[in-house]
């Protein structure tokens, strides 16, 4: 049974009891109680063990879901801008030829169509974790009203003077549960309840009662969702900061809010400052057909956003020959001085004061490394926390070979018992019989 902690009889011996002849007979053992097997060292590790594993291991699942960033992939952001820069240098060998200019154009929107994907996948990345959050938070409403309901039935029990061994092995189960999901911290009280707090000090469970979570749209978070929480006995729900919780889904909160977010910021800003470095450089050349070149990319006048919605001008999709590859009009045929300035562009410092390749070398490698740490930390919780259920089972399980040993005790006590009655009555026997 999972959760169940072993429970053992303790004994008493009675009272004699005194006899008119100046004697005093034995009245044998009475039950005492009947004890769960807890090790209270343990016990008061495994919350927090139990919240750390569950917070490393929802980042790294997270993060380990977007695949647009992976270096390994044939298809990402290096190739593509790789691609781009690549298509120019043949284009500047011979700036006239038309299928030259279509391969620029054909990479660039290859360009722009990856940036889009990738922000995109991150976003909805994002957007998976509110599913995940409305899930969890449903369920903890679910654990914290059972953990109330389960407080009032202990208190119920030990009332009547019973001993409710069964009632508070499921409320450790449940406790353990609310520890994965949001980091709850199980604190007794002088009552006998279990009470739950947040890693950030909220209180969700006090006794009988529990507090009720919820989520908010918020705008100022692109529309993803915030967590509130309803008092008990309140109407009005409050705004929690991710330092609230713990568990899973203060590592879903981290990956989304954190590293994703951090990272979708990084991609705005390279491909705003790259595409408008494009676009300067375009515009001070000129066509084949000698009139000057227009904006390269379609970009907004903010970087927000910008990832997910870079596109090329549709006039050079249209037509190839509005590439701006001269520097001058009357030179614009087989003028390449514009296509050489555009290449430089790779290597030119953008506002972060990275050029485009190292910025997204940078953005690649960081969120690589934040990937890798959150894996890292997954692992080394998980081993922590082996290694605490393996000693609370060793405390709290039940052994079979130990309950045969005791069965045998049992046994080889009644026996004894068995042969003092035989004798005894062996010795009644012998004495009825003599003469």
């Amino acid at each position: 049974t999972e959760g169940y902690s072993r429970q053992r009889v303790d004994l008493e011996a009675m009272p004699a009891e005194f006899l008119r002849t100046n004697a005093y007979a034995g009245l044998g053992v009475g039950v005492l109680g009947i004890t769960q097997s807890r090790d209270a060292f343990i016990e008061r590790q495994m919350p927090s063990s139990l919240g750390a594993q569950s917070q490393y291991a929802a980042e790294s699942n997270s993060l380990r879901s977007i695949v647009g960033l992976d270096p390994e992939s044939g298809s990402g952001l290096t190739e593509a801008m790789g691609q781009f820069y690549s298509d120019l240098r043949a284009l500047s060998q011979n700036p006239s030829q038309p299928g030259l200019r279509a391969a620029v154009v054909g990479a660039s929107r290859n360009l722009a169509a990856t940036f889009n994907r990738t922000a995109e996948g991150i976003e909805s990345a994002r957007s998976g974790i509110d599913g995940a959050l409305q899930g969890n938070v449903t369920e903890v409403n679910q654990l914290a009203e059972k953990m109330a309901a389960l407080n009032a039935q202990v208190s119920k029990a030990r009332a009547s003077g019973a001993a409710p061994n069964d009632l508070l092995d499921e409320r450790r189960n449940t406790s353990d549960r609310l520890s994965q999901l949001v980091g709850g911290q199980p604190i007794p009280d002088s009552d006998g309840n279990l009470n739950i707090a947040l890693p950030g000090g909220f209180v969700i469970v006090s006794g009988n009662r529990a507090a009720t979570l919820s989520t908010a749209v918020d705008g100022a978070n692109g529309g993803h969702l915030v967590l509130q929480v309803t008092r008990v006995g309140a109407s009005t729900p409050q705004d929690l900061s991710v330092n609230t919780f713990g568990g899973e889904i203060r590592g879903l909160l981290d990956a989304r809010d954190g590293t994703m977010l951090q990272t979708l910021r990084s991609l705005d800003t390279l491909a705003f400052d790259f595409a408008n470095a494009v676009n300067t450089q375009h515009q001070a050349g000129f066509t084949l057909n000698g009139t000057p070149g227009e904006a390269f990319f379609n970009v907004g006048a903010a970087a927000g956003g910008t990832a997910g919605n870079l596109s090329v001008n549709a006039n050079l999709i249209n037509d190839p020959s509005g590439l701006a590859a001269a520097a001058s009009a009357t030179t614009a045929p087989g003028d390449a001085a514009n296509l050489f300035a555009l290449i430089n562009t790779e290597r030119q410092p953008l506002s972060t004061g990275a050029n485009a390749a190292d910025a997204l070398a940078s953005i690649i490698s960081t969120f690589g490394s934040r990937a890798r740490s959150a894996d890292a930390r997954s692992q080394q919780e998980k081993a922590i926390m082996s290694n605490l259920q393996n000693l609370r089972e060793s405390a709290s399980g039940v052994s079979i070979d130990e309950e045969m040993i005791e069965l045998t005790k049992a046994q080889r006590a009644f026996e004894a018992v068995s042969r003092v009655v035989q004798t005894a009555d062996q010795m009644l026997e012998t004495l009825m019989n003599l003469k």
